[in-house]
């Protein structure tokens, strides 16, 4: 892929190329939703971030609900920020991330949610575990990556895929079929997916570390098959982080708290590592 890249980029561009480029960042920028965190220090300090937006204020009239992202109080533009790729959980939307970041930090992280394609305004979202729904969702995390790329400074090194419920089933299934690309992966009472082989690459993906957290009264995901999939991860390698509650309403700041403290030591102990090395 690398290589193809490159050859691309020798080739001469046609005369139209900048302007397309322009254009398509332009079409993209307008798809986002932006959290009312945005202060007008922000807007005074990044000229990138489009201030014209209010909180949560429509770009665009039919691509406006593809992404909702949210940002950390006082945005500080020469601080290389972590950022927390959401999955919402079915029946609710991208905007479930600004309840999901307010709860874990206001100022830790860039955190931003792509759209199930499946559903709509009146019943919600929800992610199907099929091939179409699963190429949908590799694209648009690539793209929620490439939009909060383009308004903030990003730790390319520090991106975390999370979700809950079916969300949290589909960041198993993203993460794990492209470990290279995220620092870890968290599910909040989502299982693992059973389908179409989502550990064929387990040598590989086996190094990412694993946030899991579960609720003991959930009715969806039940003790015993938490336990039989502890075990598969375990003979696989994996290291997981396992966090049961007593409700299965795991979308509370005791929740969200135990995923911030995870990931700040996911950070500082891949700081010690290079340090080590």
């Amino acid at each position: 892929m690398q290589l193809t890249r490159q050859v691309h980029y020798l080739k001469k561009r046609p005369s139209n190329f900048y302007n397309d480029v322009s254009q398509d960042r332009d079409r993209r920028m307008n798809r986002i939703k932006i959290s009312p965190l945005v202060s007008d220090t922000l807007c005074q300090s990044d000229s990138s971030v489009s201030c014209s937006l209010n909180p949560f204020q429509e770009a665009g009239a039919t691509t406006a609900d593809d992404f909702s992202l949210f940002v950390p109080m006082h945005y500080e533009k020469n601080y290389s920020y972590p950022l927390i790729v959401w999955l919402h959980s079915d029946g609710e939307s991208a905007d479930q991330v600004q309840q999901v970041m307010l709860e874990m930090s206001m100022r830790n992280y860039v955190g931003i949610a792509p759209q199930s394609p499946n559903g709509n305004r009146e019943i919600g979202r929800y992610w199907d575990q099929d091939y179409a729904t699963l190429d949908s969702a590799h694209q648009a995390v690539d793209e929620a990556i490439d939009l909060a790329s383009m308004r903030f400074n990003i730790a390319h090194q520090r991106i975390f895929l999370a979700g809950m419920g079916a969300g949290g089933t589909m960041a198993f299934r993203l993460a794990f079929e492209r470990p290279d690309l995220f620092a870890g992966v968290m599910s909040i009472n989502g299982p693992i997916p059973v389908d179409h082989a989502p550990l064929r690459d387990w040598s590989r993906c086996r190094q990412m570390p694993v946030f899991w957290a579960h609720g003991r009264q959930s009715e969806d995901f039940g003790q015993d098959q938490l336990c039989e999939q502890l075990k598969l991860l375990h003979v696989a390698g994996f290291s997981v982080t396992l966090r049961q509650y007593p409700k299965s309403d795991l979308l509370c700041q005791k929740t969200m708290a135990d995923m911030d403290n995870w990931v700040m030591e996911m950070i500082s102990t891949s700081i010690s590592d290079k340090r080590e090395s």
